[in-house]
């Protein structure tokens, strides 16, 4: 017959102390991000380049993600845009800037999944595009080049474009975290300017992305 015990001894760990698991995993968390940003920043100064990532963030929050980052020294970027204009009562609304692609965080860091992962206990953060075993990687170029079309207006809302796109049309995305991807066209557009909602086809299956029509090219 074998005997059950009904009581045991010792304790669950931290239950008599203050530290919480969210506490823990966040000091894990920064600790780690301090590193990989040591270790990126060291890379720099030495010459080196290490890659950018884009991390999926809470669309709305890219700029808190970013400033999050920041503070912790870890070299970070969002694209900015002019949005839509505004007519109100006969008086035009400038536009309020907003990210080229909503719901992403340029980051750069050391390419280890350890330092990627850690990217994820950042407050609003969702996952790293790729996955942080096989991470979709960008380099300084293309960050860079993608950061100066965004400031010169190329992806304003309202500028106009000459191209026009239909349901079910394969695009090129030129720039960005998915430049050099090819996406199906779900929302069409034919009024030259604006958004275009599309679906990259990637790790997970179909990415919903909503992007600049002047950051698309007709296949």
């Amino acid at each position: 017959m074998i005997m059950q015990r009904s009581t045991f001894t010792g304790s669950p760990i931290a239950l008599h102390g203050h530290d919480r698991f969210a506490d823990r995993m966040r000091r894990i968390t920064d600790g780690l991000l301090d590193e990989g940003a040591l270790v990126t920043t060291n890379c720099r100064i030495n010459g080196g380049k290490a890659p950018w990532f884009a991390l999926r963030v809470w669309t709305g929050r890219e700029k808190d993600v970013e400033k999050s980052l920041d503070a912790m020294g870890i070299r970070s970027l969002v694209p900015m845009r002019k949005g839509p204009d505004l007519r109100r009562r006969h008086r035009l609304i400038e536009g309020q800037m907003m990210p080229v692609i909503h719901g992403y965080v340029l980051v750069q860091l050391l390419a280890e999944p350890q330092y990627l992962a850690a990217l994820q206990g950042i407050e609003h953060a969702i996952d790293v595009l790729g996955g942080c075993e096989k991470p979709r990687r960008l380099s300084d170029v293309e960050v860079n080049r993608f950061n100066m079309l965004a400031r010169g207006g190329e992806y304003d809302f309202e500028r106009t474009v000459k191209i026009s796109v239909n349901a079910g049309d394969r695009v090129l995305i030129k720039a960005g975290p998915f430049g050099g991807m090819t996406a199906t066209v779900v929302t069409p557009n034919k009024r030259g300017r604006g958004d275009v909602v599309v679906t990259v086809v990637g790790w997970l299956g179909e990415v919903p992305v909503t992007a600049p029509l002047a950051l698309l090219e007709r296949l």
